[in-house]
């Protein structure tokens, strides 16, 4: 089989988040971080016909780097990486080894919802180290819901601030900016009371679940 374009670029997005990927039967792919502070699920455009566990995906990737228009062909123990006269067996990595996603998320009621577009995140990247911060707030005041990137611990700190939807509620919610590992593009962000985000791709079945900061508040 050839791995698509598209295939590639999300496991090279899975790669930021966990070194570790298992390769199962069917389009599903899932990675989760080591602390398990962030979750990602997507269907892609190819299918596999066999479970494979990876334990360096960069590597991996880097194999196939090798080729132009590298052929995969899976087997229990390896995979065959190969285009003309020229080959690598590369070798399935222990299961024991491997931190992976045991079961999916059931996504509970999430009382704060909005939109973030690819320019509105792209900002946040941009500003963050600009700022000297590595976290992003979503503030409710009641009216209006604002993300903001500035050093919580320094009341008087610089600040970028952008509105981005309305709210009934009031509350603070924040995340590790280095959480946030999302492909470009738009996303419906979910989040809810139980400390948990879901950033969802507007274009595709690609899905991320943040955890939520603790000191984050949240009121009626």
């Amino acid at each position: 089989m050839k791995l698509s374009k598209e295939t590639l670029v999300i496991i090279k997005n899975y790669a930021s988040i966990n070194s570790n990927l298992l390769i199962k039967p069917g389009n599903k792919l899932a990675t989760i971080a080591v602390g398990s502070t962030i979750l990602s699920t997507a269907t892609v455009n190819d299918n596999f016909d066999k479970e494979f566990p990876i334990y360096d995906v960069n590597e991996f990737l880097s194999a196939l780097s090798l080729f132009e228009d590298p052929d995969l062909d899976f087997s229990e123990k390896y995979v065959t990486i190969s285009q003309g006269k020229g080959s690598i067996k590369y070798f399935a990595a222990a299961m024991e080894a491997m931190v992976v996603p045991k079961k999916d998320i059931v996504f509970p009621d999430a009382e704060i919802n909005f939109t973030l577009d690819a320019q509105t995140y792209n900002m946040i990247l941009k500003t963050a180290p600009l700022l000297k911060t590595s976290n992003v707030s979503f503030v409710g005041n009641g009216s209006t819901i604002s993300l903001v990137v500035v050093d919580k611990k320094n009341a008087t700190g610089n600040a970028y601030t952008y509105e981005i939807g309305t709210t009934t509620l009031n509350f603070k919610i924040n995340l590790l900016i280095d959480n946030i590992k999302l492909m470009p593009g738009d996303y419906d962000v979910s989040i809810s009371s139980k400390k948990i985000s879901r950033f969802k791709s507007k274009t595709s079945d690609l899905v991320y679940y943040v955890a939520v900061e603790a000191d984050s508040t949240f009121s009626d």
